[in-house]
């Protein structure tokens, strides 16, 4: 859904030969003139407002004259243009009124009514730039290159050129610190795919667009597109959007960083994609007219924030997000009366995963069921879709309410797994609560959701997760004085590591600083957002507010809390309660003292009571109360109160047994033990390195723990002691002692889907940014998601280190010497023409195996991951053809076994009649009037309208519009090697190739999102692959699909063979139809 944001090509060629001349704007606000500055009035030169002459050189003229400072006014009347007027840097540009002081078009070729083409410093005010419905006119205000344009309170209208890239009522290009603001546009373009009130771009950074009304266009109102670094885009209001085409009220689109987007009104589709460090906040989308566009909310933007929109009907769709991005907080959204879904959450088809969303206290109710202009009819009125590849995603006290479906659909698309619902209330929804979580997910977290009404009342069970979620903390005034900084300090903690802090402030541009610093710009109440991810994916959240004050700083404090009680208490408890302060602007919480050391806190001028809990039985304790307000202000304490516990439980737990290594690095020790007893219930151990407090674990069964940040090359000896409910504590365990591996000696290897090659027996890690997983091998592994059993960092490129400090094999295992048995029992269940599947039976080790390495004669045919993975499956194997197979297993610490008997095994002859396909040619299927920006809009179930036989993966250029492309069959590489593809095209575009022949296998290696030129391959990084490892001779499928919109068609595969350096379109040798 996102847009083409580009110049068609034969738009630039008419730039270049000067026959559309370019416009530029710029903008800071032009300060007093000078006491020489004059005024010069157009009309002393000749312009006449009263008939209905060109102004054209009289308006130029007075231009001209005019210096720097200077200020050019237009009295009331209409004036005739029938070009371009140039303005010059530094004038003004001045009407009386924009009711009475008209610019009206008569010319007969393409411009703009006002180029700022290489100037600065223009303003321009109190005009009406009115297109005279004129098809000529290309935009009201062109500026390219300049900048610190100032344009305000102007009216633009009555743009109707409907071809080209074209017409803006505004178009800046390069031409930063414009400000545009208070100005009305009517009539854009309502006839063209591109008309709009503005396009601000291709770094035309800090552009300031303000309380500007826009009403009907024929794409949308606000483009702020390529490149453009600190934009602000705030009260405007947007009416009318789409009149021709999707219909994007505000768009910021590739690039668009740093950047605020509030408190606007708009009518459909807000969307800020492939960008980052952006804040959306307050704005309403909503229709009055009854008309239905895609979306509402289209936020693909990482480190960035959604918070406090309102989306109240009107889109099929009312938040959506889907992948390429990461690391967004949506909190306190409102979408209701949606036309389709609530929100959608699309991995499915994408080619990468959803994730690092957190949803915190939104709203999404009275979604409607028979809406007829559903685009998926029976489909509409679920709260929530869940639609694939959604990985790593937190929902956290959201409302789900009263919506004539499903609540929360979770469809069939596989790839969904490591979601947490955690204390959201699901309520009066036609059909089921949550649709069941899918088998194969390994984790999910399910904990305090309030389920009740709906048509099912779905609850799930928690599972997986063994890793603990982080925790968001941090401190900071809960009061300051306008204009004085204000720093967070981060207190967050985690198990492993914290890889990111997103920070909303309220005010100004999300920050993932650890611990920032921000000065506020206007007084009032924020709330404050940290969200923390860790190196597993998983995340949490802590706001608080922040009072901003104007004027002398508050310096009186609340009165001292009264009444100080304690209404019960057990043996480690005492629950306390108090009456409540008072204070001359408010109390914010109370701080409770025990014995005169913080006990505790608590946040709110009623939040009267608190437990303080880890006490010790039958013991006396003294505990006062303070008070403290936004300012900091604290309080004298309360009375005191002496409190003594219950006697309750003495008995401690049993001593852990068992203490035993289980898995050392350099820098870390893994730690495994037998459970403790208690008359009660053991609660969790802490882990003692000598004297010191090394790390906890809660739970009964919490028998492991992983200690990090140790010492290379370092003796360390670790007890556990266990612990209940009472606080009461157990004997150490016996000691166990181990010493670290010495420093790792990490040094790269290869990259993705690349063999890592070294000599000897080493440990091997494989990852990115922080999160690896590791092994051990000999002389080589392939650094492959399939190599390692597992992708440690989704949605990153990975890459092998080898760690050349674990020679020897030990890999941090202890010294492990012991090879694994040979397996045995090898066999082959079946055969087909080209594949060979493999069967053994498991072998036995001390410790325990890995893994498997299968050869065929002596070449590594391929690896299997785990102990009772004895089945493999050989492929791009040649027909009628018998070869010897072998099978070693592996341990951890890379110890190998002897190889199985050797196994003969011959594969099947081509059936079909002719064997396979010959080379030489790849067919084009094509489906015409087709509408849709993307390659979704292609019906590929269907009958395609025509097709094609094409000699090289190339399709005809110029060939029509609103059409879609399938390209599909297979490449036939001749050498084996590393191959890197591209795909080149306009508009969407998609490049599929599969592991072997089969379709299924297929995965996305290349996308051309918007558009590229003819066979530029390395315009954007996107639609190029990485390395890909192809064998001679073998057969791999691959598919091209193209969405064409209008003009410039264009369609090809290329492809960087062994030992060349560029990219050439793959020929018809290489190429094979379908069989």
């Amino acid at each position: 859904m996102a847009e083409r944001l580009r110049m068609p090509a034969q738009t630039w060629k008419m730039r270049a030969l000067g026959v559309v001349g370019a416009l530029t704007f710029l903008v800071p606000f032009i300060p007093a003139p000078s006491a020489y500055a004059a005024t010069i009035d157009i009309t002393s030169y000749g312009a006449n407002g009263s008939d209905s002459s060109d102004d054209m050189a009289a308006i130029q003229s007075a231009i001209d004259a005019a210096a720097s400072g200077d200020t050019i006014y237009f009295p009331p009347g209409t004036y005739y243009v029938s070009g371009s007027i140039q303005a010059k840097s530094g004038i003004k540009l001045l009407g009386h009124d924009r009711d009475d002081s008209i610019v009206k078009y008569s010319g007969t070729t393409d411009g703009a009514i006002l180029s700022l083409n290489n100037t600065t410093d223009v303003e321009v005010a109190g005009l009406t730039i009115d297109g005279n419905s004129n098809t000529h006119v290309t935009a009201g205000i062109w500026g390219e290159p300049g900048g610190g344009h100032d344009i305000h309170d102007n009216r633009f209208k009555d743009l109707t050129k409907s071809d080209g890239f074209a017409p803006f009522g505004i178009l800046m290009s390069n031409s930063p610190n414009v400000k545009i603001t208070d100005n009305d546009f009517i009539n854009m373009g309502t006839g063209s795919m591109w008309g709009a009130a503005m396009r601000v771009g291709w770094g035309s950074d800090a552009p300031d667009i303000e309380r500007n009304t826009i009403a009907n266009t024929g794409r949308g109102g606000i483009f702020v597109n390529d490149g453009v670094d600190g934009a602000v885009i705030r009260d405007n209001v947007v009416t009318g959007s789409g009149l021709f085409n999707e219909g994007l009220s505000i768009e910021l689109h590739t690039d668009v960083n740093h950047s605020i987007v509030e408190d606007n009104q708009v009518d459909h589709w807000l969307s800020v994609v492939r960008s980052e460090y952006n804040a959306i906040r307050r704005n309403t989308i909503h229709t009055t007219d009854n008309t239905v566009k895609g979306i509402g909310l289209e936020i693909m933007s990482n480190h960035s924030v959604t918070s406090d929109n309102l989306v109240d009907g009107g889109q099929q769709v009312g938040m959506q997000q889907s992948p390429g991005t990461g690391y967004q907080l949506w909190n306190y959204n409102t979408v209701q009366n949606i036309v389709m879904w609530g929100m959608q959450l699309q991995g499915e088809g994408t080619g990468e995963t959803e994730q690092y969303q957190y949803f915190y206290k939104n709203t999404l109710e009275d979604g409607p069921i028979g809406n007829p202009a559903a685009a998926y009819p029976g489909y509409d009125g679920n709260a929530v879709r869940i639609h694939g590849n959604t990985q790593n995603v937190t929902f956290d006290s959201n409302r789900i309410l009263n919506n004539g479906r499903k609540a929360i659909e979770i469809t069939t698309a596989s790839g969904t797994d490591r979601l947490s619902f955690i204390n959201n209330t699901i309520t009066g929804n036609g059909g089921p609560s949550i649709d069941q979580y899918p088998s194969s997910a390994a984790d999910l977290e399910w904990f305090g959701n309030t389920v009740s009404g709906n048509g099912t009342d779905t609850q799930l069970t928690s599972r997986g997760f063994s890793d603990p979620k982080p925790t968001a903390n941090f401190t900071t005034p809960l009061s300051v004085q306008l204009g004085q900084s204000v720093t967070f300090t981060n207190t967050s903690t985690d198990n492993g590591s914290i890889v990111e802090n997103l920070w909303d402030f309220g005010e100004g541009v999300p920050v993932t600083t650890v611990s920032p610093t921000y000065t506020y710009q206007k007084a009032g109440t924020y709330r404050v957002t940290l969200v923390v991810w860790d190196n597993t994916g998983r995340a949490n959240l802590k706001e608080q507010t922040i009072n901003v004050y104007a004027g002398p700083p508050d310096t009186t404090a609340p009165s001292a809390p009264a009444n100080l009680t304690a209404p019960s208490k057990s043996n480690v408890t005492v629950d306390l309660s108090w009456s409540a302060s008072t204070d001359n602007v408010g109390v914010v919480g109370y701080d409770v003292y025990k014995n005169g050391t913080p006990a505790g806190s608590t946040t709110g001028a009623n939040a009267t009571a608190f437990t303080v809990t880890g006490l010790t039985p039958s013991t006396s304790y003294s505990f006062t109360v303070k008070a403290r307000d936004a300012a900091g202000n604290v309080s004298a304490a309360s009375s005191a109160l002496g409190v003594t516990t219950d006697a309750g439980d003495t008995q401690p737990p049993t001593a852990p047994g068992n203490l035993a290594v289980t898995a050392k690095t350099d820098t870390s020790v893994s730690l495994a033990w037998s459970a403790s007893t208690d008359n009660v219930g053991v609660t969790g151990y802490d882990v003692y390195a000598g004297s010191s407090l090394a790390g906890s674990t809660t739970g009964a069964g919490a028998t492991a723990v992983t200690l990090n940040g140790l010492t290379p090359s370092t003796a360390y000896s670790f007890t556990v002691k266990a612990r209940d409910a009472s606080n009461n504590v157990s004997a150490a365990s016996g000691a166990v002692t181990v010493t670290t591996d010495p420093l790792a000696d990490w040094v790269p290897c290869a990259g993705e889907n690349n063999l890592c090659s070294f000599t000897g027996t080493h440990e091997v890690r494989y990852g990115a940014n922080g999160s690896y997983v590791y092994g051990t091998y000999t002389n080589s592994v392939m650094c492959s998601n399939n190599g390692f059993g597992t992708d440690p960092a989704v949605g990153y490129y990975k890459t092998c280190d080898v760690n050349m400090a674990s020679e020897g094999g030990n890999g941090g295992q202890g010294g492990d010497t012991t090879a694994p048995s040979a397996p045995g029992n090898l066999t082959s269940p079946s055969q087909t023409a080209d594949t060979i599947s493999l069967s053994w039976s498991a072998s036995t080790d001390n410790v325990g195996v890995a893994g498997y390495d299968v050869y065929r004669g002596g070449t590594l045919a391929g690896s299997t991951t785990g102990a009772n993975a004895t089945t493999f499956t050989a492929t791009g194997l040649s027909q009628s053809t018998t070869y010897s197979f072998t099978v070693k297993a592996r341990d951890a610490a890379g110890n190998v076994s002897a190889a199985s008997a050797a196994l003969s095994a011959t594969t099947a002859a081509q059936q079909g009649g002719g064997g396979p396909s010959p080379t030489g040619t790849i067919v084009r299927e094509y489906w015409t009037n087709i509408s849709g920006p993307t390659v979704s809009s292609i019906p590929l179930g269907t009958t395609p309208t025509g097709t094609s036989v094409l000699t090289s993966f190339e399709a005809p250029t110029n060939w029509g519009d609103h059409y879609g492309t399938r390209i599909r069959g297979y490449i036939v590489p001749t050498v084996t090697g590393t191959y890197r593809f591209s795909i080149a095209g306009d508009n969407n575009c998609q490049l599929w190739l599969s592991t072997d022949d089969s379709a299924a296998n297929k995965t996305m290696i290349g996308e051309v999102v918007d558009w590229t030129y003819e066979k530029n391959w390395t315009q954007n990084s996107s639609q190029q692959s990485g390395s890909i490892t192809l064998t001679a001779g073998q057969r791999y499928y691959v598919e091209a699909l193209q969405k064409e919109e209008s003009g410039d068609d264009h369609l090809a595969v290329a492809w960087m063979v062994p030992g060349s350096t560029s990219y050439a379109v793959i020929d018809g040798a290489h190429l094979a139809p379908l069989s």
